[in-house]
């Protein structure tokens, strides 16, 4: 049984801009869960100089999973925010109980940035 214990807010990807750009639609409060939240800072495998040294640039990788209400609003490419970072939706699947009854929307997500 789903039992929501955070907030959290969820955009709608709603399309593209003339300039290319993500459009969002408006931030909605939602009540979750949260299953999982990893932050780490791994090496890339693109060395970060062009000299032969065995040197790597560090990214942030982040992944949460999420439980959402049945009614919830996020899809695909949606974007949720939650604890002062903003995740992208990679995935979605719905849950359901024993008797079939649609319980809850589980989504993993991987940290967002502007730049994408």
């Amino acid at each position: 049984m789903f039992t929501p214990n955070q907030f959290c807010f969820v955009r709608a990807r709603n399309g593209y801009d003339h300039f290319g750009l993500a459009k969002f639609g408006l931030r909605r409060k939602e009540r979750c869960a949260i299953v999982k939240m990893i932050q780490q800072c791994n090496k890339t495998s693109v060395r970060a100089d062009s000299s032969a040294s065995r040197g790597n640039a560090r990214e942030v990788v982040a992944d949460l999973v999420i439980l959402l209400e049945p009614k919830t609003t996020a899809t695909i490419d949606s974007i949720i925010e939650f604890g002062g970072d903003m995740y992208v939706v990679k995935s979605v699947h719905k849950r359901f109980d024993i008797r079939g009854k649609h319980d809850h929307t589980e989504a993993a997500c991987t940290y967002w940035s502007d730049k994408e």
